[in-house]
């Protein structure tokens, strides 16, 4: 079977024969005890990759958004991008239920954010959780964001999960996404000194099972120190931290490589996108542009299953993604290491199934189950 469901953009697997032994695979203490150099070595590389002044490794995002939130449910009011990733919410939710109030703004929006920003409380400062991918898959205007955070002497605390390893300084036309894979600091050319913070999975561009907050060096340690899952958790695993040691070794020796060509397979598969929206596939939206993780959506749920259910009977494994009220949505995710000949078998595989396809909406057809598929997935974040 063909995968385009894997969000290893990049290609990374690190292999154990080349990633190296280990004595111990954890440490067995809360990582607020004992912290490997190991890993102290990623949180530094990290930090230096991103362009902050310090960083901290935890095992995954769920890890890192309770102690954040935790911190900054402490003393900032909270205002959260409606686009967040499910972790992040749950982090979220946690401090909600611990009495701390949350508002929400438009994702994308700005403006909104302004407007969102005047009504909450004087007697703190604010704290704007933003989701990285911007609308239709580009950068957020961070920018933007963060002029406004700092004229109330704010944060700005981003998820960039899904711009780690892809973004970075310097885009121009020949390198859209940049150079080094920094992430969204790079991207838009922000100072560490920036009241910015990073949280960011690993097991996304890089293909490592950890995740990283980096930012300014005193809140960065004071939530190291501090945080629940630092007292009562362990830190990331030695083979987790090897294998961004591995990451890291690749993304210096091949990282602009492996963009150019992950941008060159994006880009196939998006003229092939917009060739069947055209010809074949009247109601095709194509929720993202030039983003490895392409959601695509029909114009009514029973035609989206059926093109998912379709594609899978042919060898070709895609992510459904439930979304709000009934709708669904169709992954399709790229990866580097996709060879051309894969991305063009997927649209013409598209292209043959689009006449057996479920009747668009305003004809006859039969009603969508209410039932829940098994196989719904969510690859955001």
């Amino acid at each position: 079977m063909i995968d385009f469901a894997s969000t290893l953009y990049l290609g990374m697997q690190h292999p154990f024969s080349e990633t190296g032994g280990y004595d111990a695979l954890t440490t067995g203490t809360p990582a607020s005890l004992a912290v490997s150099p190991l890993s102290g070595e990623v949180a530094a590389q990290a930090a230096a990759l991103q362009g902050c002044e310090a960083g901290m490794v935890a095992p995954s995002t769920l890890h890192l958004s309770i102690d954040l939130f935790d911190r900054l449910g402490r003393s900032h009011a909270i205002i959260a991008d409606e686009a967040l990733y499910p972790v992040m919410r749950w982090g979220l939710e946690r401090i909600k239920g611990l009495g701390v109030p949350v508002a929400w703004f438009r994702h994308g929006d700005p403006a909104d954010l302004a407007r969102q920003m005047r009504q909450l409380p004087r007697a703190r400062p604010p704290a704007v959780i933003v989701d990285a991918t911007g609308i239709e898959g580009s950068p957020t205007p961070i920018g933007r964001y963060l002029a406004i955070v700092q004229r109330h002497r704010g944060l700005l605390a981003l998820d960039q999960s899904q711009t780690l390893g892809l973004l970075g300084a310097r885009p121009c036309a020949s390198h859209p996404w940049g150079r080094g894979g920094g992430g969204v600091l790079r991207y838009a050319d922000i100072t560490s000194a920036a009241p910015v913070l990073l949280l960011a999975s690993w097991a996304k561009a890089f293909g490592a099972p950890l995740a990283t907050l980096c930012g300014p060096a005193a809140l960065v340690s004071e939530i190291a120190r501090a945080g629940p899952t630092q007292s009562h958790c362990s830190t990331a695993s030695q083979s987790a931290l090897l294998a961004a040691m591995s990451a890291l070794a690749i993304n210096q020796r091949d990282g602009e490589r492996l963009r150019a060509a992950l941008s060159r397979r994006v880009a196939r598969l998006d003229d092939g996108l917009r060739w069947l929206a055209r010809h074949r596939l009247p109601d095709l939206q194509i929720l993202r542009r030039f983003h490895p993780l392409q959601q695509i959506r029909l114009d009514c749920a029973e035609r989206t299953l059926g093109l998912h259910a379709a594609l899978r009977a042919r060898g070709f494994r895609t992510a459904l993604l439930r979304q709000y009220g009934p709708h669904y949505a169709l992954a399709l995710v790229v990866r580097a290491d996709h060879r051309t000949a894969e991305i063009d078998a997927l649209t013409a595989a598209m292209d043959a199934l689009a006449p057996g396809l479920p009747q668009r909406r305003g004809h006859s057809s039969r009603p969508v189950s209410k039932e829940e598929p098994s196989h719904v997935q969510n690859l955001g974040g």
